[in-house]
């Protein structure tokens, strides 16, 4: 009887870093994290030009007057750093009203699971937020129809939710109708 008509508004800043890739990465991963809490319709990713100045030093209180002046109700800052083929990514959610922490994690993983990172806190925010289990880090199983009607080549394939890193798991040689999955394998 008491639903939430309006997305929470929400300021998400680039993750620092100390050195340019780290920087890059740290970009990367607010991008995809922005995109997930936005296109579920129940977030409302405040734009960077509005923001009033960057995120506090790495582990620092931001400074929550600029954050409620530009209406944001959380706040996600952290860090990324590169060290060769790994990485550590740190984030921490912050209510903007009461001036607390409501999450702080660390990950550390290759480098080229970057994407899945970011969903992976996506999925922390939104379950922090909302009470209920995030969906970004999930995969999707389809078929892919590729050629001229009649003679289409039908093949397996999975991507992340969002649309990303599309691979075939089948070359087309034997006819895919539907995707029957089984996880333990």
């Amino acid at each position: 009887n008491r639903a939430r008509a309006a997305p929470i508004p929400i300021a998400i800043t680039d993750l620092s870093g100390t050195d340019p890739a780290s920087a890059a990465l740290g970009r990367d991963i607010a991008q995809v994290i922005t995109a997930d809490l936005g296109n579920s319709g129940l977030f409302r990713p405040i734009s960077q030009a509005a923001f009033i100045h960057g995120p506090a030093a790495a582990g620092g209180m931001p400074d929550f007057q600029n954050w409620a002046a530009i209406g944001a109700q959380a706040l996600v800052t952290g860090t990324a750093q590169v060290s060769g083929p790994s990485m550590r990514v740190e984030f921490r959610l912050w209510d903007v009203l009461p001036r607390a922490q409501l999450r702080g994690t660390a990950y550390t993983s290759s480098s080229a699971n970057w994407r899945r990172i970011a969903h992976i806190i996506a999925d922390v925010i939104y379950e922090r937020l909302l009470g209920e289990k995030g969906y970004f880090d999930t995969r999707v199983a389809y078929i892919s129809a590729t050629g001229p009607r009649g003679r289409q080549v039908r093949r397996l394939a999975i991507m992340d939710q969002d649309g990303a890193n599309q691979r075939l798991l089948t070359d087309g040689a034997w006819m895919v109708l539907t995707p029957r999955f089984a996880p333990v394998r």
